[in-house]
């Protein structure tokens, strides 16, 4: 845990000449508040535990054994007394033996048991801990990047919502400028009677995408409110261009597949099921340590000690229920194995997919920059035309509808380019990414 609250502190203390200070507010607000990022914490801290102690299979057990009670059983009169070491001859006679007074007992040991080979059982567990322990911290880190991708990606959705409103109220306001100024007197003259109906309609069109963009938008931060667990005001204001957000906060390994650390746990786990097959195998195996115990009895005379100690030898020769365990272990080791190579080859096919789809979201998107710089000189020259009568309005209607069907078409391309770049951050391990935040 030590080890993962350093590398967050690395993490956050990169991007802390960050521009987005909202997002990194956002960041920090989720590492805090979420409920699974907490969960898998806690299941990280009790692996680590669990590691702990059975490394320490080798240290010598003691234990401390009382007990107080009545009895007139006859064996236990006799033995009673000699481990007083107050037996007398009158307790041979028969009447003694058999008709023994009830006795008030009182007995106390302590005992200490130091085991010396146990068929390699505990090393094993303790290797099978090892790995399981690593496999929890995969995990955790794998949470952690899936919530902190969905934040950013969200984030950014809402950062590119805004430059799209940005750039349909600005289209807006050329619209509404030129109705104002427009004026048609009669319907007679159809070609600008029809420029106008083509304004209105754009005009509404506009609108439209203004209420889709608004409905949008209050989704995203919904989202980001519940990812977050706190109340933040999105204003989205950072300066920062969103390829260069993409960049710094959605990184990933771009050279070649690396697995995730959702993988990685997965193979972490297939190690610690092979360590159990060997933990399984010593069932079969002998037991060998050295044992100790010291009591101290007391009973209707007298109060006696005495001590046991030695070597000793336990072989479980058969035991139907240990039949078949070695087996059964082998079999969840290669059925651990396989699913993680099957997630792994799935995870670097889907990586391969989304290499090649981002490339070619890249390409359109230049393709789209390109055009909206064509556009954006065509508007400015169609503008001067129409307001010097060269071309008719329905002309211009045209140049102003083809720069609205771009900024939509580069919105929603942006917003596709964010979501790929959020699925391959969310199957990364690179560390320069806040998603092992954990």
């Amino acid at each position: 845990m030590k080890k993962l609250n350093f590398l967050f502190w690395v993490l956050m203390s990169a991007n802390s000449f960050s521009k987005e200070k909202e997002l990194d507010e956002l960041i920090k607000a989720t590492n805090a508040n979420s409920l699974a990022q907490k969960a898998a914490n806690e299941s990280v801290s009790a692996a680590v535990l669990v590691q702990e102690r059975s490394s320490k299979h080798w240290l010598p057990k003691v234990y401390l054994n009382g007990q107080s009670f009545l009895s007139n059983d006859p064996g236990t009169a006799l033995f009673g007394k000699l481990s007083q070491r107050e037996i007398q001859n009158s307790d041979f006679m028969a009447d003694s033996l058999n008709h023994p007074a009830t006795s008030l007992y009182n007995k106390a040991v302590i005992g200490v048991n130091l085991p010396l080979y146990e068929g390699g059982e505990k090393i094993a567990v303790n290797k099978a801990m090892t790995f399981l322990s690593e496999a929890k911290t995969s995990e955790a880190r794998a949470v952690g990047n899936e919530f902190y991708t969905e934040v950013v990606k969200n984030y950014l959705i809402g950062k590119n919502l805004s430059f799209e409103k940005s750039d349909l109220i600005k289209m807006k306001a050329t619209i509404d400028s030129i109705l104002s100024r427009y004026q048609i007197g009669n319907k007679s003259n159809q070609l600008g009677y029809s420029g106008l109906l083509g304004l209105k309609s754009l005009k509404n069109k506009i609108a439209g995408l203004l209420d889709e963009n608004t409905a949008k938008n209050s989704a995203t931060e919904k989202a980001l409110t519940e990812l977050s667990g706190s109340q933040v005001n999105f204003k989205f204001s950072g300066d920062s261009s969103l390829s260069s957000l993409i960049k710094e906060y959605l990184s990933y390994s771009e050279n070649h597949y690396v697995p995730s650390h959702k993988v990685q746990s997965y193979f972490q786990n297939a190690k610690s099921a092979m360590e159990v097959i060997d933990a399984e195998k010593s069932r079969n195996l002998p037991r060998i340590g050295l044992f100790g115990e010291g009591y101290a009895f007391n009973g209707d005379r007298a109060t006696g000690t005495g001590y046991t100690t030695g070597i000793y030898l336990n072989w479980n020769i058969f035991s139907g229920n240990d039949y078949g365990a070695s087996s059964e272990a082998i079999h969840k080791s290669k059925a651990a194995q396989y699913f993680a190579q099957a997630t792994e080859q799935k995870e670097r096919v889907e990586y391969e997919g989304l290499k090649d789809a981002l490339d070619a979201i890249n390409h359109s998107l230049l393709l789209l920059n390109e055009s909206e710089n064509y556009l954006e000189e065509q508007t400015k020259i169609s503008h001067n035309l129409f307001k010097n009568g060269l071309i008719n309005a329905l002309q211009y209607v045209e140049v102003l509808s083809r720069r609205v069907d771009l900024i939509k078409s580069k919105s929603l391309a942006e917003a596709e380019l964010i979501e790929m770049h959020s699925q391959l951050a969310k199957n990364s391990n690179d560390t320069s990414s806040q998603g092992a935040t954990l």
